[in-house]
């Protein structure tokens, strides 16, 4: 007989839940299914939460809940956020966790990567195709592979 943990049953249903937000509806309702898949979605207590998310976004699946999206973000079609990399410290094939936190108001290009344990700070902007492996401070713009600081946001009030 099959033994499935809760555990074991989360992850199917979480997975579940990350199928379901790749069917066609609009970017701002993605988020109510993705929040059922484990990633962590703040909404201010006003109530009022607004964030877009493009097609065809791919999150890891196997650490969803290691993600965690502000308000006001803007995460447009094709990226991909990855909460584990390769451990090269060890002989073998191994995994490591990470943690991807997207703070407030930040919009990210599209078909953007987003890897390893990173945080994108407050109103900051990713440009379109970049691959993201270190922090990114708030109200600042980045782009490239590797992404790199171009310039300030400076009226960002």
């Amino acid at each position: 007989m099959l033994k499935i943990g809760f555990k074991s049953l989360r992850k199917i249903v979480g997975y579940f839940w990350l199928l379901i937000s790749n069917l066609p509806m609009p970017g701002t309702w993605r988020w109510r299914f993705l929040r059922f898949s484990g990633i962590k979605f703040y909404v201010p207590k006003d109530k009022k939460h607004f964030v877009y998310i493009g097609n065809n976004v791919t999150w890891d699946s196997a650490y969803p809940e290691e993600i965690e999206i502000g308000n006001g973000v803007h995460i447009t079609t094709g990226c991909v956020l990855l909460t584990h990399c390769l451990d090269t410290s060890k002989r073998g094939i191994y995994w490591k966790k990470g943690h991807i936190k997207i703070e407030d108001g930040v919009f990210i290009g599209a078909h953007t990567v987003i890897s390893k344990s990173v945080t994108i700070g407050q109103g900051s902007i990713i440009g379109a195709g970049s691959v993201v492996t270190k922090n990114v401070p708030s109200y600042e713009i980045w782009g490239g592979v590797p992404a790199k600081f171009i310039k300030k946001i400076e009226d960002h009030d």
